[in-house]
């Protein structure tokens, strides 16, 4: 875990905010219909932070190991700037985005909650947790989230970062005037 002020600049440092999907995005329940019916749950909540996170002008998508078109259609509704799915190796996909990007390393958060996204942890800038992740991964995540994933995990580190990038308060003001 980070100290409250290396927090709050890895926060302010961040454009581009990536994610795993299962346990992240969602509760990590998937549900399997007849034939090819598959099911996942997104919290609204989380599309919000998201919306507001690319509101601000940053970046956002997942790289998460399961491939899904429930996935694909959240991605094309959020507007996701990145997609990958089917992804056994995080690391090197997350390498490739800051490269194409022309982003640094600090300039990127992820939010993971298994054994295969702790990759991410030494790629990126800060990695956040969600309350529910595995007790592994919260012990190397640089903050845990108050919110398991799927029930707003993702929204609470946008608010977080949007805070203190000190954007939160004037899209709030947006919607209030």
């Amino acid at each position: 875990m980070m100290n409250t002020t290396d927090f709050q600049r890895a926060c302010a440092r961040i454009k581009l905010l990536l994610f795993d999907c299962d346990g992240v995005l969602t509760d990590g329940r998937i549900a399997l219909g007849n034939g090819h019916d598959e099911f996942k749950f997104f919290s609204t909540k989380d599309g919000m932070g998201l919306a507001l996170w690319r509101k601000a002008g940053n970046l956002c998508g997942a790289v998460t190991g399961r491939s899904s078109e429930a996935l694909s259609r959240r991605a094309g509704e959020l507007k996701f700037d990145e997609l990958h799915q089917g992804v056994s190796g995080k690391a090197a996909v997350i390498e490739e985005i800051i490269a194409r990007r022309g982003l640094k390393p600090e300039e990127v958060a992820f939010i993971g909650d298994d054994f295969n996204d702790l990759p991410a942890k030494r790629r990126t800038g800060l990695f956040f947790a969600p309350a529910d992740a595995h007790p592994v991964v919260r012990l190397h995540a640089d903050f845990v989230l108050g919110s398991d994933g799927g029930k707003g995990a993702v929204r609470e580190a946008v608010d977080l970062m949007l805070m203190h990038q000190g954007r939160l308060e004037a899209l709030v003001d947006e919607y209030l005037a």
